[in-house]
């Protein structure tokens, strides 16, 4: 029955948390026999250089532990999280699933994943933002390899011949986009992924909205109007392209590294990408703030390690792979080749000392917000209502103020539905 139901929702295009199994998230697992061998069914989404990591600890996991084997599924994230859906119906996660933080929520509100202190999982040491990237109503479920956050990320050279300086307000950014356009040579002076699919256009979009005080809940209101309206004067004077609400972040990077976009919002994992892009100096700051003296406020982002209910061999699997993967000798690896800041508070502190970029970032998760604090259950649902907003204020379909109402009515239905309101 429940396959029936998930394939219906993927239909209607409902997230996976429209539904909850008959399992409670307060239900104890069995306690996880130890095992000495066994194949450890893995799944993820990290590809490019993130795929060779993966490949490389994996390697690593398995030379130190003779007689286990991982399995490793690899899966596009645009597919991802309705593929979780589906196995989860179907009774068939793997030991370990990596998951982005927003999408935790409703696996553990199904009963689907296992409270990490069942399993003797203690998190003291971890940063603030690692537990609040992989928790659900006060209960830790995940642990990733580190946080991040976005910041602007601007071309030297470009900026250079152009006379312009880093930007810190809204204004400054619009008055320097406009200088670094040039429609000649293809180069626009900032984009940002607009792509409503997989979380791209509403992750890129919250710095902008919450700094101005924009609340998920009502979006109809100044700050998101005010986060609109920026991104509605940046398309219509040319300085953003329209292209954008059909790119997500790995078509940013390239726009990026192809040197056609002078200044653009991502993260630090495409610190080592950029580094090894020839020809190509960059730097990076702030998310650019409405007002002087400001602290932008951004969404905390990073993936995260859970551990499915299957069995007990099944979760003592997933937990040994769990382990390896999170502890400070992985977390320090992963995290200084993909610029994020560690879960671990004293692998963070080293990594922050080492790396002036990092200080960047640290600022950033310092101030960040979790996607799920406000809206909870309801969060996929208002991430692309809001991501249809944006983009048709950005194809100047809708007037910013009319597209907040359009979205403020569906924000109102999703609360409604997932009973956030």
């Amino acid at each position: 029955m429940l396959g029936v139901l998930a394939a219906m929702l993927m239909v209607a295009g409902l997230c996976s948390t429209a539904f909850a199994s008959t399992r409670s998230v307060a239900s104890v697992s069995s306690t996880p026999k130890a095992t000495t061998g066994g194949v450890i069914t893995e799944q993820d989404y990290y590809s490019a250089g993130d795929n060779s990591e993966m490949v490389a600890f994996i390697k690593q996991f398995q030379a130190q532990n003779p007689g286990f084997t991982v399995k490793r599924d690899v899966v596009a994230s645009t597919s991802m999280e309705s593929q979780e859906l589906v196995e989860a119906a179907a009774g068939q996660l793997p030991d370990l699933l990596m998951m982005d933080n927003p999408w935790v929520g409703g696996l553990a509100a199904a009963g689907d994943l296992v409270p990490l202190d069942q399993l003797g999982v203690k998190t003291s040491g971890l940063t603030e933002g690692a537990i609040a990237a992989g928790s659900f109503h006060g209960t830790q479920f995940g642990i990733g390899f580190g946080n991040n956050s976005l910041g602007l990320f601007y071309n030297k050279k470009l900026l250079k011949a152009a006379g312009v300086t880093p930007p810190t307000t809204w204004a400054e950014l619009v008055t320097a986009a406009k200088a670094l356009t040039n429609k000649a040579t293809g180069v626009y002076g900032l984009e940002v992924a607009a792509y409503n699919s997989g979380g791209n256009a509403t992750w890129q979009f919250l710095p902008f909205f919450w700094t101005a005080g924009g609340d998920l809940e009502h979006v109809n209101d100044t700050g998101g109007v005010a986060a609109l309206t920026l991104y509605s004067e940046l398309a219509k004077d040319g300085s953003m392209p329209p292209s954008v609400v059909d790119e997500n972040q790995n078509d940013l990077a390239q726009q990026f590294q192809d040197q056609k976009a002078a200044m653009i919002v991502i993260g630090p994992w495409e610190f080592a990408d950029f580094n090894s892009t020839k020809g190509l100096s960059w730097g990076v700051a702030s998310i650019p703030v409405p007002k002087a003296g400001m602290s932008p406020v951004g969404p905390l982002g990073g993936e995260v390690w859970v551990i499915p209910r299957t069995t007990p061999q099944g979760e003592a699997l997933g937990l040994k792979l769990l382990r390896f993967l999170t502890s400070p000798t992985s977390t320090y690896s992963w995290a200084s080749q993909n610029g994020e800041i560690a879960s671990q508070k004293s692998v963070s502190a080293k990594l922050i000392a080492n790396d002036p970029s990092d200080r960047i970032f640290a600022y950033e998760i310092e101030h960040a917000q979790s996607r799920t604090s406000e809206v909870g259950l309801a969060y996929p649902a208002i991430d692309t209502d809001l991501g249809t907003a944006i983009q048709a204020v950005i194809l100047g379909k809708l007037s910013p103020k009319a597209a907040a109402q359009a979205a403020e009515v569906q924000v109102k239905y999703a609360l409604e539905q997932y009973g956030e309101g």
